[in-house]
């Protein structure tokens, strides 16, 4: 009786097993594991045996997939879809005329459904003069069209007048917690939302169409698959992904394996208000399906060290987080992870600085005192562990995760 799965031999396949590097074939299950590896005569023999139909690799070089551990999958399809690019090279002098010129050369298709709101990419801080962005720059060419660029950490945003205006914003709005308004002299704000300051904007933006979603997430996976990536951890899912998530799946277009980490705090990640946000947590096994594994959770303790900003998380002289820098305190931090922790779902710890990875080690090791058996959670990022936490991973069965970027304006990625 013939089985499921299927054969491949002649190939040059390099299988990630230090006792057998190479081999020429292998066998595949229909569930997509490697159920046999081995010499092309072997596996041959085996093929016949079982009935399996066999696929002459004519002496390709094979491997396995590839895991993404950290991706902004949707964004980043978004941005290359809808949005205009206009580098990072744009100055005080150059920014409005390089998103007139991109607005005049995009071919976004749509782009439409962010109704009148002009949304770029991205501008870098450090070229403006004293470092920093002002809506003046972009206000002369556009009075009354709302403007929202993104800087290239994609934790902060400016605005013109147009879109402060837009959403209400005066010049007596406070500071909100983890984020700063940015000023002039005078008091006025500039424009500049750094962090936290960017919530109410993103999420009051119009929402992309699921179908829309659902398109984004399919160019993702085709551009990912070209760098062999087969699996993916997303780092900041919401509403509208994990539906659209579903939705590909039933219909059987989801051509990946995809692990959303559903955004608890802070929400300006996420584009949908906190509220939203946490009944999506705890209904998170709903949208688990063959391709699916949404029991994961994100958090972002601090910022990211590029200028002019340098929002992460730094140890201090008295060995302590520089308090103003986090974005969560340990109380809330606590409380979460140790509710997540106690359901079984792994959550992801954005940490900068090492200021940022410390604190989250010391919540972790509270969260561990009362649960020591519970998922393996990780901190992201970490270009930025102190010497004395690094063995403190290890200790609490936390995870060290590393991420490649696959979106950024390379050779590589041009072509």
């Amino acid at each position: 009786m013939k089985q499921s799965g299927a054969a491949f031999i002649h190939g040059h396949v390099y299988t990630v097993n230090d006792r057998q590097p190479w081999a020429e074939a292998f066998v595949v299950s229909s569930s997509g594991r490697f159920g046999a590896v081995g010499t092309g005569q072997e596996i041959q023999a085996l093929a016949d045996e079982k009935g399996l139909p066999i696929h002459d690799l004519d002496n390709t070089f094979v491997m396995p997939g590839i895991h993404d551990a950290h991706t902004h999958l949707l964004v980043a399809s978004m941005q290359k879809m809808s949005e205009i690019s206009i580098g990072s090279d744009s100055t005080a002098a150059t920014i409005a005329e390089n998103i007139k010129k991109g607005q005049a050369s995009c071919a976004c298709a749509q782009a439409h459904f962010r109704g009148d709101w002009l949304i770029e990419n991205f501008y870098a801080g450090q070229n403006f003069p004293d470092g920093k962005m002002d809506r003046k720059y972009l206000d002369d060419t556009f009075p009354e069209q709302p403007v929202l660029v993104r800087d290239i950490s994609c934790h902060n945003i400016a605005l013109n007048t147009a879109a402060l205006m837009r959403i209400g914003y005066r010049a007596d709005v406070e500071d909100p917690p983890g984020g700063q308004y940015m000023r002039r002299p005078d008091g006025q704000l500039t424009g500049e939302l750094v962090e936290a300051a960017s919530a109410e904007v993103l999420a009051s933006l119009p929402q992309p169409p699921l179908s829309f979603v659902e398109e984004a997430l399919l160019y993702g996976i085709k551009m990912s698959h070209k760098f062999g990536i087969t699996s993916l951890q997303e780092a900041s899912a919401n509403s509208l992904y994990l539906h659209a998530l579903r939705e590909l799946d039933t219909e059987g277009r989801l051509d990946m394996q995809v692990f959303p980490h559903i955004v608890h705090a802070p929400e300006s990640f996420a584009q949908e208000k906190a509220e939203s946000l946490h009944r999506l947590i705890d209904t998170a096994e709903d949208f688990c399906s063959q391709h699916v594994d949404a029991r994961f959770v994100k958090f972002w303790m601090d910022g990211a060290p590029i200028p002019p900003h340098f929002t992460q998380c730094d140890i201090g002289p008295d060995g302590h987080p520089n308090e103003e820098k986090l974005l969560l305190t340990f109380e809330e931090l606590l409380e979460a992870l140790t509710k997540h922790d106690a359901k079984g779902l792994t959550c992801k710890i954005h940490c900068a600085g090492d200021g940022s990875a410390r604190r989250a080690l010391d919540v972790l090791e509270r969260v561990r005192q009362s649960n020591p058996s519970g998922p393996v959670h990780e901190l992201a990022h970490c270009n930025a562990i102190h010497q004395d936490d690094i063995n403190r991973m290890a200790e609490l069965r936390i995870t060290a995760e590393m991420s490649p970027a696959i979106f950024h304006d390379t050779n590589l990625t041009s072509n």
